[in-house]
């Protein structure tokens, strides 16, 4: 996503680098192993959402 921002001029490159340094280690992994999978075999966004949200504990306020 940092190259694609970077690429479009959407942020200065200061900016850029700042989000980098300040990114979790483990996104940046998830992110890493992520975009090896083809486009074509990647599950649709909705489908990582619904487990993701399925995994949250709610806890009463």
């Amino acid at each position: 996503m940092t190259d694609y921002i970077r690429d479009q001029r959407l942020l200065d490159p200061d900016e850029v680098d700042q989000i980098i340094a300040g990114a979790p280690v483990d996104l940046v992994e998830f992110q890493t192993a992520a975009a090896a999978v083809p486009l074509e075999d990647r599950q649709p966004m909705r489908d990582w959402i619904e487990r993701f949200n399925a995994g949250i504990v709610h806890v009463p306020a």
